[in-house]
């Protein structure tokens, strides 16, 4: 479970970044493996939704603002976002925790 206040980073996926959590929620998936995907993917969920949905590369810092069970808001390099907090997957983790994969 994400945490407020600590650091995380997907290491192998491109993650959509949503501009709030209704446009989240809205969305059945969170990530894409390879960037024209990610592209893909956020283009047609911005066009479909009318709000802008975007993505951040693998490894890129996230600091959780906020959480519940399934979303949280982060911060994104100067950007406040919403991503689907896919918790079951184990996709997103604590920056300087090691990894079991």
């Amino acid at each position: 479970m994400l945490e407020v206040g600590k650091l995380y980073s997907c290491s192998k996926y491109f993650l959509l970044l949503y501009p709030d959590r209704e446009t989240a929620s809205a969305v059945p998936y969170a990530s894409a493996h390879v960037a024209a995907a990610a592209t893909t993917v956020a283009a047609y969920w911005t066009k479909k939704l009318q709000k802008p949905v975007s993505y951040c590369e693998p490894k890129t810092p996230l600091l959780v603002l906020n959480t519940d069970n399934h979303y949280a808001e982060v911060l994104v390099g100067d950007k406040v976002v919403w991503i689907i907090n896919e918790d079951r997957l184990n996709i997103v983790t604590e920056i300087g925790r090691a990894s079991c994969r």
